[in-house]
């Protein structure tokens, strides 16, 4: 009778522990299910910062190539305006973002690697009470009548290892504990992911922009510049033409002059070889030196004319080789700028990041 007391006791206390068995290895189960979803959704953000970093490598290498490609302007449009400004800051802007993600995907691995941790010791647990589950349902199921019962020498010495009944429910406890803790981390670092994205994406977008502006506004100031310069030119050209006119109209007055004039240098020649009293001065005379005078004046003031002309035409034709040079400038700096740097900034998208 006190046998069968005492076996019905000893069951009584294998039926409560096995009930606080369970108890805790649902609670550890639980924890672990809410750990293993929260390293899965971890990973899905890891990966939107790893697609948010590579996003920024197109740009990165587009502004490094503006840059390059401005190097090619020359002499007076080589300058530091605000296109080359904003460019130098975009390189900031995407050097900034890029350490930032940088950084942030570094605290993630790490919090994903605690996470993992947590979940190990979860697990063993989960293994560590299912293997005592199944003993403690053993021994509770055994009787007196069963044939795999036996003596076995030691069994009632106090085990080496074995542990106090608090500390035993402390050990889940804690395991619970810790990673409620790094779930905890892990959702604040999540909120601190999205945010990071967020306000990146949005510095990336706003320097785009006022890349973008600044060049769109200095191919429109390049275009109208090379507008004026070509109507310009156009003007010194019909004003070359109009002195080459002129200078050809000067020269054959000049020439229509010359024959009067060599008429009336020969006339005087031939009649200064009169005889004696006939070298007289007659009014034939008077008439042929005043008309030498005239036509020699008349020349002079042609020659003094074709003179200026040909001086103007040369400040003319400096002046468009100056204008030819400043539209070739012109022309090269809109190559760069609209071809090169506007149509390559086109590629440039941020709609993934």
């Amino acid at each position: 009778s006190s046998g069968i007391n005492a076996e019905y006791g000893v069951n009584k206390k294998l039926a409560q522990r096995l009930r606080e068995l369970n108890f805790w290895k649902d609670e550890v189960q639980s924890q672990l299910q809410a750990v293993d979803k929260e390293i899965e959704t971890l990973l899905k953000y890891k990966g939107s910062l790893e697609n948010s970093l590579e996003s920024t490598e197109h740009p990165q290498s587009v502004t490094t190539s503006c840059l390059t490609y401005r190097q090619g302007r020359e002499a007076i449009d080589m300058v530091q305006d605000d296109v080359e400004n904003n460019l130098l800051k975009e390189v900031e802007v995407i050097e900034g973002v890029r350490s930032v993600l940088v950084r942030t995907l570094e605290q993630t691995v790490e919090q994903i690697r605690r996470l993992r941790s947590a979940k190990y010791f979860l697990q063993k647990d989960v293994a560590d009470k299912n293997a005592a589950i199944s003993i403690d349902n053993s021994c509770h199921t055994l009787n007196n009548k069963d044939t795999d019962i036996n003596l076995y020498e030691g069994v009632t010495q106090d085990l080496a290892s074995s542990v106090m009944p608090a500390d035993w429910s402390n050990y889940s406890d804690s395991n619970i504990k810790k990673a409620e803790c790094e779930k905890q981390a892990s959702v604040t670092l999540r909120s601190v992911i999205s945010g990071v994205i967020e306000q990146t994406r949005n510095d990336l977008l706003t320097q785009c922009r006022h890349v973008d502006l600044a060049l769109k506004k200095r191919v429109e100031e390049c275009s109208n510049a090379k507008e004026r310069l070509t109507g310009h030119l156009e003007k010194v050209e019909v004003e070359i033409e109009n002195m080459e006119g002129n200078i050809s109209k000067l020269k054959a007055a000049i020439e229509e002059k010359l024959a009067p004039l060599k008429v009336a240098h020969t006339r005087l020649a031939q009649r200064s070889q009169r005889p004696n009293i006939e070298l007289t001065r007659d009014p034939a005379q008077y008439q042929l030196v005043n008309e030498v005078k005239l036509i020699e004046s008349s020349i002079s003031a042609l020659e003094s004319q074709l003179e200026a002309s040909e001086a103007s035409l040369k400040g003319l034709i400096r002046n468009q080789i100056d204008l030819k040079e400043d539209i070739r400038i012109k022309t090269k700096s809109l190559h760069i700028d609209k071809v090169l740097c506007q149509d390559l900034r086109a590629t440039v998208d941020y709609s993934h990041y």
